[in-house]
């Protein structure tokens, strides 16, 4: 017996009865396909929302979505909302139609939220999560010929710690494979890491790497700094097809009086080197000014000038490339001697017969320390 269980025969294929497959089915090319998770993610302010509700509104009227190939065909759309509600998004839906000429919200626009009664009535006191909701939605999925579902967002949909792999990993596969498998695509709105491309880099999403390894394509929404109001930079973290070339689009809103009144989101061109934005240079000129000020005091281990993360790294290595720090002892950061020559990373108060080299005592440390160790090393 094997788990309760008597153990059977994998229903497996060879080289002769394997089945035929299919060409990939873009609804989106190199964005959505039909079977596939695509993840979608960005810092919070980048209005990942807005953007989804477009990319919602021309599936849905068979329009295309910017200058990627897009199938003409309406399709069914399911939107599952946990980070807000029918009262306060349907605005934004109703505007993002609008946006493309369409009054009203067509038929095969669906919607889901447990946070609005008409889809979780007040008597029903059960917890929904993606976890739980898994059976539920790959049966409506099938039912309802849904083409693309949408999960807005993994955060506040899974019931499970979002930093740890294994309840990452379940949350996605029992609560979202079942509609993969009925067919549907399905796209995650995640967040991004606050560190994300400080250095020029394509930003990661926030907690357990899970959710990329389940996605066949991982986009990146960031604001484009220097380009103008709402200008948003698209830009693949992986795919397991073709990539497009990042992109620009802008977000364009109208109102009557304080009503949203229409959404439309414009493509506005390639987009070229990522730029560093000046929140970002403010802030790595912020930290380096603390840990200066935090080492006046004397020689500091890295634990204490600052949290762990990108931009304390950053700091901390641009400091001592420009001597501004120095390393008197291992794991030790400090001020430069400025009685001592100047030399790159002089330690305090040596001298020409202290800096001889000499052989270092064995002191033994626990893995923790030499991980802050080579944390340090690699900072430096």
């Amino acid at each position: 017996m094997t788990g309760g269980r008597e153990p059977k025969l994998l229903p497996s294929f060879n080289g002769l009865t394997a089945p035929p497959v299919e060409p990939v089915d873009w609804l989106v090319e190199k964005l959505l396909a039909r079977g596939a998770g695509t993840l979608l993610f960005g810092q919070p302010g980048v209005s990942k929302t807005v953007h989804v509700a477009h990319l919602v509104a021309c599936l849905v009227l068979g329009r295309p979505f910017c200058h990627l190939k897009t199938t003409r065909r309406r399709l069914r759309v399911l939107y599952l909302d946990f980070d807000g509600s029918w009262e306060w998004n349907h605005d934004l839906f109703l505007a993002a139609f609008r946006g493309l000429g369409c009054e009203g919200l067509p038929e095969n626009f669906h919607y889901y939220s447990p946070n609005t009664e008409a889809c979780s009535p007040a008597e029903d006191t059960e917890l929904k999560s993606l976890e739980t909701l898994g059976p539920d939605l790959a049966l409506t999925a099938r039912e309802l010929g849904i083409d693309l579902v949408v999960c807005d967002s993994l955060g506040q949909t899974m019931v499970g710690d979002t930093n740890n792999g294994q309840d990452v990993a379940l949350a996605l596969r029992v609560g979202l494979n079942g509609a993969r498998k009925a067919g549907a695509a399905v796209l995650v709105i995640d967040h991004a890491t606050k560190a994300a491309a400080g250095s020029g880099g394509v930003p990661t999403p926030m907690g357990s790497q899970q959710k990329r390894a389940w996605a066949r394509v991982s986009v990146a929404l960031e604001k484009e700094e220097g380009q103008g109001e709402n200008v948003t930079r698209w830009s693949v973290d992986k795919s397991n097809a073709a990539p497009f070339e990042p992109f620009l689009t802008q977000a364009v809103f109208t109102n009557i009086g304080e009503q949203l009144n229409t959404l439309d989101l414009h493509f506005v061109g390639e987009a070229g080197p990522r730029s560093i934005g000046p929140e970002r240079l403010d802030r790595g000129q912020e930290v380096q000014q603390r840990i200066l000020t935090a080492l006046e005091a004397g020689p500091l281990p890295r634990a204490q000038l600052g949290e762990r993360g990108g931009t304390l790294d950053r700091a901390l290595k641009a400091l001592g490339d420009a001597g501004r720090i120095v390393k008197p002892a291992r794991g030790l950061y400090a001020l430069p001697d400025p009685t001592a020559p100047a030399t790159p990373h002089q330690p305090l108060g040596s001298t020409a017969q202290e800096r001889s080299p000499a052989p270092l005592p064995h002191t033994p440390t626990v893995p923790a320390e030499r991980e802050e160790e080579r944390l340090e090393e690699l900072a430096w």
